[in-house]
Formats: C-alpha cells, sequence, structure tokens
C-alpha cells in the first residue's frame, strides 16, 4: 500500500536552535498514528510544516502523490490537509454555522447556496451538534467549541486530518465523547495524525506511535510496544524511571 502521507528528511531551525532535525515517517490510508513526545520536542513543528504554517528548511512533504513542500497554508487545504489547534480559534461574532461555512473557501470542492449550508448541517451533525448552527460560539461549552472546530476542519472534505491536542483540557467524560469521535472518523477510513499527551486516547486510538524528543524521532512502531520502550520512558520521565 503506497503511503498517503510521506514526510522525508524534514528540517527546522529557529536561529541557533533545531527544533527538527530529519524527521522521516509515513502514514498510508485510513491509519490513526500518534506523534508523541515531551513539551519542546517538535511535534507542533512538525504539524505546523505539513500544514503549510511554516516553511521548512530541508525536506519533503508529499500528501497522495502531490509535493506540498513550502506551500501556503490555502494550498495545501486544497490538496486535502486540514487541522485542529491546541487552543481552539473561533470567530466569536459569527454564529456556529458561520464559522464552520468559512472554512468551505479553503476546501477541495466548491459549494454554494443550500449545497454549503447542508454541507455544514451534516458536518455540525457528525460532531453532535445539529440544530445548533445558529448559537454564538460565546455561549458554547469547551467540548462544544472543540466539536465546532472538528466541524470546520472536516467541512473542508479533507484526506489527512491533523490534530493538536485536540482532546487536551477535557473532563474524564468529554475525553470519552472526544475518542468516540476520532474512532468514528476512523471508521470512516479518515487518515489521522495524532499529536496528544493523554495516553488513554494514544492507547484507544493509534495502531501506531512516532515518539519524537529534542527535534528527532526515538521511536517508532506499534503503539503498545513503543510506550513501553526505555527510550521514550526516559524522554517523558527521566533516567530514574527508564
Amino acid at each position: 500500500m503506497s503511503a498517503q502521507l510521506k514526510i522525508t528528511n524534514l528540517h527546522k531551525r529557529f536561529g541557533g536552535l533545531v527544533a527538527v532535525k530529519d524527521v522521516s515517517f509515513n502514514l498510508h490510508p485510513g491509519e490513526v498514528v500518534g506523534l508523541l513526545g515531551p513539551n519542546g520536542s517538535g511535534k507542533t513543528t512538525v504539524m505546523n510544516m505539513i500544514s503549510g504554517a511554516l516553511t521548512c528548511d530541508a525536506g519533503r512533504v508529499n500528501v497522495n502523490g502531490v509535493d506540498l513542500t513550502r506551500m501556503k497554508p490555502h494550498r495545501v487545504a486544497k490538496h486535502g490537509v486540514a487541522r485542529t489547534f491546541q487552543l481552539v480559534r473561533p470567530l466569536p461574532t459569527l454564529s456556529v454555522a458561520e464559522n464552520v461555512l468559512l472554512s468551505l473557501a479553503f476546501g477541495r470542492k466548491r459549494h454554494w447556496g443550500r449545497e454549503a449550508r447542508d454541507l455544514v448541517e451534516e458536518k455540525l451533525a457528525f460532531v453532535g451538534l445539529a440544530g445548533r448552527g445558529d448559537e454564538q460560539v460565546g455561549n458554547l461549552t469547551y467540548i462544544d467549541q472543540k466539536r465546532m472546530e472538528m466541524a470546520r476542519a472536516l467541512a473542508s472534505e479533507p484526506s489527512l486530518l491533523l490534530l493538536d491536542e485536540w482532546l487536551a483540557g477535557l473532563n474524564p467524560s468529554e475525553l470519552r465523547i472526544g475518542i468516540d469521535l476520532v474512532q468514528h472518523l476512523q471508521g470512516q477510513g479518515m487518515t489521522v495524525l495524532l499529536v496528544e499527551h493523554i495516553m488513554e486516547a494514544v492507547r484507544a486510538l493509534c495502531s501506531r506511535c512516532i515518539v519524537m524528543s529534542a527535534g528527532e524521532v526515538i521511536a517508532e512502531g506499534p503503539s503498545a510496544e513503543v510506550l513501553d520502550q526505555p527510550v521514550v520512558i526516559k524522554a517523558y520521565l527521566g533516567d530514574d524511571h527508564a
């Protein structure tokens, strides 16, 4: 099976700091893969280079056979890549539906009028916000803001979804809702790259993990095996625990 996402020798430097060093990995269609590591390991920098938010200094990003390296974010989105952020960034003066509707401008297809409104309602229903499109985003709970952000990402009709700590800050019941939603996406064949610190979610969702530390990949493989590797435990907890 050919790779849907192919990352080759990505490199990013900020002044004297090498944030990402020669990172390479692949994702295959329908996989949910965890991109893990302690804070400052370079995970979000990798996500930013895939989505076009940052330009890589070296290396390649290939999605569905297309070289997206150094493309602007709106062009990356046109090639089927969408992302969420750890901190939800709604447009507070717009309704829930209008926030989602805006993402259609960056999707792979053009939708107008009734077709666009139907697509927005479909995505809101998928994430559990059916019938709430007219509400103001300021009235949403935290989990519902996360749901809206997911609907906004899905409205661009991606084939690859980048989730950057989308589950962060949820209480246990909300976390279960979030895990179920990602599993539903997985059941529909969506390919997901998941940056996450919540190991319960990683074990439930990710068949495979890629672990970074200090800008480099230090482990990759089946989640159960990778999370028990001494080099991974050391990266998170230090030498005593490893």
